[in-house]
C-alpha cells in the first residue's frame, strides 16, 4: 500500500445529493420529537393549579358533610324497599291482585316452584339453603344447575364445610321437572328466573316484615361458586375457611358489632343478599357524586379557558369563524395538562377526606373509595405520560448522537470541494492528509474485522464498511504519486 515517500492509497470517493438515493434526516426527525416531547408535556400555570384544587377542596367538603360515611344498612334499607316494589309490579302484571309484598311472594312461589326447594333442609335449612343451593344463585352458573336439574334429576350446591354435593331431587318436587325436552327448558329457564324474583324479598312469611333471607347477590353467589374449588377451598383467616366467610357475610354476622361479652349485637346484623349488594351499590352510587362533580368542575373550566384562549389567539371578527378553532386544543379530553389538573383536583379531594377519616376515626367508613380509586388512575395516567417522556428523551438523545458521527452529505461535499479545488481542508488537512486519515480508518477497520472471532460480528462489520466504501463514490484524490 505505501511507496517510497508518497502514499499509494485507496481511492475515497465524493457523492452529490443527486447521487443518494435515500439519507436519513436527522433534524427533521428530532425535531418531530421536539414536538412529540411538547404534546407529552403539561402547560398547566397557576391558575390552572388553584382551580383544580378549589374544585377538589369544594367536593371534598360536599363529600364530608353530605355524603358521610359509608352506611350499608342504610344503602340495604333503601334497596330493599326498591326490590319490593320490583316484586310487586311483576307479580301484579302476571296476574296477583294483591298490593301487599307478602301476598305477592306468594303468587309467585306458589305459580313459579323449582324442585331444588325440596332439598332445603341438605343445603342448610331455611336461613343458609339459598347460598349453598347453586340453583338460587342468579348467575349464568345458577342458570346451568338449574338446567342440570331438569335433565338429571338432581340437586347440586355444597355442604356446610363447602364441598360441592349432589341430592337427588325429592319425590314430592318431581313433578316441577318436566317431561320432555321442551318443558324442562321451559321449567329450567322461564320458571327458575320467577322463582329467583319471588325469592329476592324473602319468603312470603318474612316479606315485607324482617325480609328474611333473599337470594344471594351475583358478587356472593360467584364466590361461594367458587370456593368449591379446591384452590379456594383451602383458604383460611383465622383458622375459618372462606366457606364459612361467605356463610356469615350472607346471615350478617361477619360485619355486625360485638357488645363487652363478644355476642353479636343482632341489630347492628346486615345480610349481604341481593339486597345487600344493591345497598352496596347504592352507597357507591353516593360516594361517586362528589367525585364527578369535581371531575366534571374541572374539565369545563378547562374547555371555557382554552376556548378563551383560542379565540385571543385569533382575533375573531364574526361567529363564523368559530370554524378556525383547533378543537383538539380545546376538547377537554386526552390532554397531559387536563390530566395534571384533574390529578391535583383528586389529590387534594381524597386529602381531605383522608383528613377527615383521621379526625373522626371512623377509618374505614369515612373513606371515599370511588375518591381513591379516581385518584389511583389519575396518577396511573401521570406516570404513562412520564414514560412516555423519558422514551422520547432516550430516542432524541440517540438521535443527536447519531447526529454528530454520522458522515453526512455536507460533511461530503466539504472533502469534495477541498480536493477539486486544491485547497485545504476546514480543519487544517491538506488532501493528502485527508487520504491518509480515511485510509486509517478503513485498514483500522479492515483490522478489527480480522481480529473479530464471532461470525456474525464480522459480517456486520464487512456490512458497515463496505456501504461507508460504496458511499465514497467519486475519485477524491485522482493521483498522488
Amino acid at each position: 500500500m505505501y511507496t517510497d515517500d508518497v502514499c499509494k492509497v485507496q481511492l475515497v470517493s465524493v457523492i452529490t445529493p443527486e447521487q443518494i438515493d435515500y439519507v436519513y434526516d436527522f433534524e427533521s426527525a428530532i425535531d418531530e420529537l421536539n414536538n412529540q416531547l411538547l404534546s407529552f408535556k403539561s402547560s398547566a400555570d397557576y391558575i390552572d393549579y388553584i382551580i383544580a384544587g378549589a374544585a377538589g377542596l369544594l367536593c371534598g367538603l360536599l363529600d364530608i358533610l353530605w355524603v358521610g360515611e359509608f352506611n350499608l344498612a342504610r344503602g340495604r334499607e333503601y334497596a330493599s324497599g326498591e326490590v319490593d316494589e320490583f316484586v310487586k309490579k311483576v307479580a301484579k302484571a302476571l296476574g296477583c291482585k294483591s298490593d301487599r309484598v307478602d301476598e305477592c311472594v306468594r303468587f309467585l312461589e306458589e305459580k313459579y316452584p323449582i324442585p331444588s326447594d325440596g332439598n332445603t333442609s341438605d343445603f342448610g335449612g331455611g336461613l343458609q339453603h339459598h347460598l349453598r343451593d347453586f340453583a338460587h344463585h342468579p348467575t349464568i352458573a345458577g342458570l346451568f344447575f338449574s338446567l342440570l336439574t331438569q335433565f338429571t334429576g338432581m340437586s347440586y350446591g355444597t355442604d356446610v364445610n363447602g364441598t360441592f354435593k349432589v341430592e337427588p331431587v325429592k319425590d314430592a318436587s318431581k313433578c316441577y321437572i318436566g317431561t320432555d325436552v321442551k318443558s324442562k327448558l321451559y321449567n329450567g329457564i322461564v320458571v327458575w328466573f320467577f322463582h329467583l324474583i319471588s325469592d329476592m324479598a324473602g319468603s312470603h312469611e318474612t316479606a315485607g316484615l324482617s325480609g328474611g333471607t333473599g337470594i344471594p347477590g351475583p358478587i356472593l353467589s360467584l364466590a361461594k361458586e367458587l370456593s368449591t374449588v379446591p384452590c379456594f377451598r383451602n383458604i383460611l383467616k383465622d383458622d375459618t375457611s372462606l366457606s364459612k366467610l361467605l356463610s356469615k357475610a350472607y346471615n350478617g354476622t361477619l360485619f355486625a358489632d360485638h357488645d363487652e361479652n363478644g355476642k353479636i349485637i343482632k341489630d347492628s346484623c346486615v345480610k349481604m343478599d341481593l339486597r345487600g349488594e344493591l345497598g352496596a351499590a347504592v352507597e357507591i352510587g353516593r360516594q361517586a357524586l362528589p367525585v364527578v362533580a369535581s371531575e366534571c368542575f374541572v374539565r369545563v373550566f378547562y374547555f371555557f379557558r382554552r376556548l378563551y384562549f383560542e379565540v385571543k389567539a385569533r382575533n375573531f371578527s364574526c361567529v363564523s369563524d368559530i370554524t378556525l378553532i383547533d378543537w383538539k386544543e380545546v376538547t377537554p379530553v386526552n390532554s397531559p395538562t387536563l390530566t395534571r389538573m384533574l390529578t391535583v383536583s383528586n389529590f387534594v379531594f381524597t386529602g381531605a377526606d383522608l383528613a377527615d377519616a383521621a379526625i373522626s376515626e371512623k377509618h374505614w367508613l369515612d373513606i371515599n373509595y370511588v375518591g381513591v380509586i379516581r385518584l389511583a388512575f389519575s396518577v396511573g395516567e401521570e406516570v404513562k405520560l412520564c414514560v412516555k417522556r423519558r422514551d422520547l428523551v432516550s430516542i432524541k438523545k440517540a438521535f443527536e448522537e447519531a447526529q454528530i458521527n454520522t458522515f453526512s452529505i455536507e460533511d461530503n461535499y466539504l472533502y469534495g470541494k477541498s480536493v477539486d479545488d486544491s485547497e485545504t481542508y476546514g480543519f487544517g488537512l491538506t488532501n493528502e492528509q485527508i487520504v491518509i486519515l480515511y485510509n486509517i480508518q478503513f485498514h483500522k477497520t479492515n483490522n478489527d474485522i480480522e481480529n473479530t472471532s464471532s461470525e456474525t460480528k464480522k459480517q456486520n462489520k464487512r456490512d458497515w464498511l463496505d456501504k461507508w466504501q460504496d458511499f465514497e463514490k467519486s475519485t477524491v484524490i485522482r493521483n498522488l504519486v
